[in-house]
């Protein structure tokens, strides 16, 4: 069996390719963190409501924009989209591809889980493997 792990330990466009997706992941969660933190912060409000907050405010935005424009802002800035691998993009593939954003966690186990499984796609993580979709670099010919 091979698995997405085993593309990544050999294939410098693949490591590349999950280093922008952690970095676009990292502008949109500090894009949505640090005005909720602010308002949060004057508020007075707990630390942990916000962070529950947080994990539903990301989740949202991720959708709207991966459903809409087809991604992120921090895609966007990296030069990648996220894609259906049939056709445009529909905002239940995007909620689905999105879900595992409400906890650090979840997202967390959603790329090594996606990259753990026999796949054909070593760009997808778990959740665009069951929403047919996957992040493309557009870059590049070939869009890898």
């Amino acid at each position: 069996m091979v698995t997405g792990f085993d593309y990544l330990s050999q294939d410098k466009l693949l490591q590349e390719h999950w280093l922008k997706r952690f970095v676009a992941i990292v502008i949109d969660s500090l894009l949505i963190w640090v005005p909720l933190w602010i308002l949060f912060a004057l508020l007075g409000a707990s630390f942990v409501f916000s962070a529950f907050t947080y994990g539903g405010l990301l989740f949202v935005y991720s959708a709207l924009f991966d459903a809409s424009v087809g991604g992120t802002v921090g895609k966007m800035l990296l030069r990648m989209k996220s894609v259906s691998m049939s056709g445009q993009m529909t905002f239940a593939q995007a909620l689905m591809r999105n879900v595992s954003k409400v906890f650090g966690v979840l997202l967390l186990l959603d790329w090594i889980i996606g990259m753990a499984v026999d796949t054909k796609d070593p760009r997808q993580k778990w959740t665009d493997q069951m929403a047919r979709t996957a992040v493309i670099v557009y870059d590049r010919p070939g869009g890898t």
